[in-house]
Formats: structure tokens, C-alpha cells, sequence
């Protein structure tokens, strides 16, 4: 079994909801479960956070089966990514706005990550990119969808993941599309990966991220 990673300096946090009473009922909130527990490196710390979820403590209540999330909490790193969403912003403007190799990236992260004790492999700097191109296209196209923007408008905002299938035999992992989470099934969009070798071609589906991918060319492309 891998070991677990240890970090010399980790901020611990505790994150609740930012609503305090039910939109139902107006009764002060409860927590009832634990979302998420885990460690979230970011530019500035590592942190172990503690996600709780809250709901309605009134069993007759509309609401009552409703789970109340924290806003900031959801906004540090996607679903499942131990490296945060500042991380992956910044990988992607290196990328596309100052036009650096994936080695250059690399170093830069390497360097700004450095005063915290934390590494990060090369292949990583993929995977974040990848997962990069992915929100750039759902947040691109997500205008144009009508229903989408109409089932957004009734549920009061979205929660953008990235999800994953399962690959086809012979074919190397790869990140696979943004799932909007409101929606019946799941939504998924391709991301292009350009090769080492400079050949550009879809990413392939996988059970999770990986994928040896990007190399010099600076685009995300668009199908």
C-alpha cells in the first residue's frame, strides 16, 4: 500500500455552510453529516479541511432532505483533487496566456510550492491542465444551452465536477469531461490532450485522471 503523504506545516479548517437557517422553514440548521475530509495543498497552504453538511432539523419540512454545503469549501480544489482550484488556474494561464512547455510549468510550481515542502510530479502538471481545458469548455459553451440555463435558474446555481469512465482496452488514461451535477445523467464533454510529440487528438475516457498528455502547443482546442 502507497503511504500517505505527510506535510511539515498543514492548516486545519472546519467549514459549515454559509446559511445558518432553512429557506423552507426559516429553523436554524443542523449538521448531519460530514461531506468531505480530507488535505487540499493551494499556492499559499496545506490544509486539512473538515466539510460539514447541514439540513433541517424539522422532519415535516419541504426541505428536509436537503443538504446544505460551504461555498468556500467547494471552492478550494474540484471533486477529488488534492491540488486546489488556484493551482489549476494558475497551470492553465501558464500554459495558454504565457505559452510555457509543460517543463516549464513544472519548474514554476515547483518553485512556488517549494516553501511549503510540497512536490509535484510532471504528470501532475498534466492532469491539471486537462482538468483546466475541461472547465474552460463547459463554462464557454454553458450560454448556449437553454435548458441548462433554465434548470440553473431553478435550482438556484450549479456544482461543476469533473468525472470519468471506464477506458477502452489499449487506450491510455485521460481526463473526460465536466459533469453538470443538476442535471438527469451525466453530462460530459471532451477535452483535447496535445501529445509530446505535438499530434493532437481527443482525450481518452478513463476511471479517473491520468493520461501522459499535453506537450508544446499552447492550445486547448475545441472540437
Amino acid at each position: 500500500m502507497k503511504p500517505a503523504r505527510t506535510f511539515a506545516k498543514v492548516s486545519r479548517r472546519f467549514y459549515r455552510p454559509e446559511q445558518s437557517h432553512c429557506s423552507v422553514c426559516q429553523k436554524r440548521l443542523r449538521r448531519a453529516v460530514t461531506l468531505t475530509e480530507r488535505t487540499v495543498i493551494t499556492l499559499d497552504k496545506v490544509i486539512k479541511l473538515v466539510h460539514a453538511g447541514y439540513r433541517c432539523p424539522d422532519t415535516h419540512c419541504a426541505g428536509y432532505q436537503r443538504t446544505y454545503r460551504s461555498v468556500k469549501a467547494d471552492a478550494l480544489a474540484l471533486p477529488w483533487f488534492t491540488y486546489g482550484l488556484d493551482i489549476v488556474l494558475l497551470v492553465g494561464r501558464l500554459r495558454l496566456r504565457e505559452h510555457q512547455t509543460v517543463d516549464e510549468i513544472h519548474q514554476e510550481l515547483l518553485k512556488r510550492l517549494a516553501p511549503l515542502g510540497v512536490k509535484i510530479a510532471r504528470r501532475e502538471v498534466l492532469y491539471l491542465f486537462e482538468a483546466y481545458c475541461t472547465l474552460l469548455r463547459a463554462s464557454s459553451e454553458a450560454k448556449d444551452d437553454m435548458e441548462w440555463l433554465v434548470q440553473v435558474e431553478k435550482h438556484g446555481g450549479i456544482i461543476v465536477s469533473v468525472d470519468g469512465i471506464q477506458e477502452d482496452e489499449g487506450q491510455r488514461d485521460g481526463l473526460c469531461g465536466a459533469r453538470r451535477a443538476h442535471r438527469a445523467g451525466a453530462f460530459r464533454r471532451e477535452c483535447h490532450v496535445i501529445g509530446d510529440s505535438g499530434d493532437e487528438g481527443p482525450a481518452r475516457p478513463s476511471s479517473g485522471v491520468g493520461g501522459e498528455g499535453a506537450g508544446h502547443d499552447q492550445r486547448c482546442p475545441r472540437k
